[in-house]
């Protein structure tokens, strides 16, 4: 973050070749290692099992959207513009710019998240892919009725993000598994793209922030401020995902999974809309630009909660551990 932060200063002409090109790679490096791990028939599975989707279903479109909608309403104009910290005018677009990055759920990155956190891999592929169906239908009607503006979805804008963070890693990991699962050496190649993975993070977290530096440093105020609505949001409506599927007697590998699934959001489509429908608004477009910004560090803090969770079941009962996917 430091480093992305200087070289946004520093390397200020290279933020749209870094925006362009780096993220893109970055997010596909992160992606790829996780669906070497994936068997298509589990994810086909995925995509059947009711109960599962249904609950997903529900906490994406029914609560996640009213809750983000509910906490940025509760901060700025029950907390920091009563204590002077922030105008009406710039609190109401920044309401409305996190309003959409409540309205999508995330198609890419909450599968490294899932897989970072050992979830059930296969079940957050799913997910994914039934969210990039329902999204083109619930977002127009939740931006309508949270911030009371019409707008049409452009399908395109998120088959491009299906295309090139579920397709492509998808298959190439599909054709890794195809042609390496019997060599001897498999497992050590596995380890290695587990590197791969981290060093991806690191550089796709560096991008971002030197893609979007220059932005934090002027208003680093209206930062903190967005990152205590969205830490709240991500921490509450992951928990919530997480404890209401094991009430319903989910593992902990498909907890996870929903809990990371109803909890991520789609800033790519949350930027796009705010930059077609809010462009007289700056701050709009402003909040859901630092949206990634503020995800990667939140979501990585609650990776590192669940594998301290997941530690604790297996010190607790051992013979969880086939369940948690180890021996």
């Amino acid at each position: 973050m430091i480093l992305g932060l200087g070289l946004s200063f520093k390397g200020s002409n290279l933020i749209g070749t870094v925006s362009t090109f780096g993220i893109p790679i970055g997010l596909f490096f992160m992606i790829y290692p996780a669906m070497t791990k994936v068997h298509l028939k589990e994810i086909l599975g995925g995509m059947k099992d009711v109960r599962k989707l249904g609950l997903m279903i529900f906490l994406n479109y029914a609560i996640a959207p009213f809750l983000v909608g509910g906490l940025a309403y509760l901060f700025f104009f029950g907390i920091f513009e009563r204590f002077g910290l922030i105008g009406t005018q710039v609190g109401s677009q920044v309401l409305v710019g996190i309003i959409l990055l409540g309205v999508a759920p995330c198609i890419a990155m909450v599968m490294v998240w899932t897989d970072l956190a050992k979830g059930n891999l296969a079940a957050g592929v799913s997910f994914v892919a039934w969210n990039s169906i329902i999204q083109v239908m619930t977002t127009p009607f939740l931006v309508y009725l949270l911030a009371r503006t019409q707008l049409i979805i452009n399908p395109l804008v998120i088959l491009k993000s299906v295309i090139l963070y579920l397709a492509t890693p998808l298959v190439a990991g599909a054709l890794t598994r195809y042609f390496l699962w019997r060599k001897p050496y498999f497992t050590k190649f596995l380890n290695g793209l587990g590197t791969v993975q981290t060093l991806a993070l690191m550089f796709t977290i560096v991008s971002i922030f030197w893609s979007e530096g220059s932005g934090i440093m002027d208003h680093i105020t209206l930062v903190w401020m967005v990152g205590v609505v969205m830490l709240t949001f991500y921490f509450v409506l992951f928990h919530l995902g997480y404890y209401a599927a094991k009430r319903a007697k989910f593992d902990y590998p498909d907890s996870t999974a929903i809990g990371f699934t109803v909890s991520a959001r789609d800033f790519e489509i949350s930027i796009a809309i705010a930059i077609v429908a809010f462009s007289a608004y700056p701050y709009v477009i402003f909040t859901t630009a630092i949206g990634p910004l503020l995800e990667i560090p939140l979501m990585l803090l609650l990776v590192w909660l669940q594998l301290t969770k997941r530690n604790s079941i297996m010190k607790t009962n051992p013979s969880k551990g086939v369940i948690l996917g180890e021996k």
